[in-house]
Formats: structure tokens, sequence, C-alpha cells
């Protein structure tokens, strides 16, 4: 589900309303906004919002990450990860910032600081390498 509009009003972002189940791989650019349920993979260049009562199982790579609901996976960030006082994470974190409310529940490993930054986008596939030419006839 796709809507021009969050919940809040503000313009811009993608959401995945309540009643929404995704399971497989997910990229974006922007905001996207989880109001249901997401697994799988998600890989971003922007920032991702798991909403209060949403739940994520998914190994996760953005440039932001704020969590009001329940996620369990990893979580690779490039600038910052921010945990909502609603917020719960169970596996992994590495992010430059992490950000932790009064009453967010974190179980888990946490990698935080310039040592925990995660490159701007992984490197490509190489491309193939052209065959090489046929030897000539009668060679050999």
């Amino acid at each position: 589900m796709e809507r021009a509009l969050r919940s809040d009003g503000a313009e811009g972002a993608t959401v995945l309303g309540p009643g929404t189940e995704f399971e497989g791989l997910l990229t974006f650019r922007g905001e996207l906004r989880v109001e249901g349920v997401l697994a799988g993979e998600v890989t971003a260049q922007g920032r991702l919002v798991i909403a209060p009562g949403a739940r994520v199982r998914a190994r996760v790579s953005v440039d932001e990450l704020v969590l009001g609901g329940e996620f369990q996976g990893d979580v690779d960030a490039r600038q910052r990860v921010e945990l909502l006082a609603t917020g719960r994470l169970a596996g992994t974190v590495h992010a430059p910032r992490l950000c932790v409310q009064d009453g967010a529940r974190l179980d888990g490993r946490c990698r935080t600081g310039p040592q925990a930054a995660v490159p701007a986008a992984p490197p490509g596939p190489k491309p193939p390498r052209a065959p090489s030419p046929p030897a000539p006839a009668g060679s050999g």
C-alpha cells in the first residue's frame, strides 16, 4: 500500500499502513513509514520509521532508523538509530549515533561511533568479463 501522505499528515513518505503485511526485499529512497508487518530485507537511501504497534523482522541497511514499534534483526545505519520510548529492538545495531529514549528496550549487540559507520552504498557486482576470442583454427 502506498500513499502520498503519512498518517500524521506530512507529505512525501511511503506508508505500509496498519493491516498491511509485506515479505521480501524492499528498496526505497526517501522515507518509509511502517505501521503494519514487514519481514525480509530493507535497503534504502533514506529514513525508515517503524511506528508504535508495527512489527519488523528484517536485515536493514538505511541512512536512519526511527523505532517506535518492535524490531528483530540487524540494523546498519549510515547516520543514526533512534529508539523511541515505545521501541523494542532485538538484534544488532551498527550506527555512528544512537539515541535511546527512557522506556525503550534494546536486547542484543550495539556498535556506535565513527568505527561503526556503514559505507554510503555497498559495492556493486563486478561487470562480467568479456569472453576470450577463440583460438585460430589449426594453431596448436
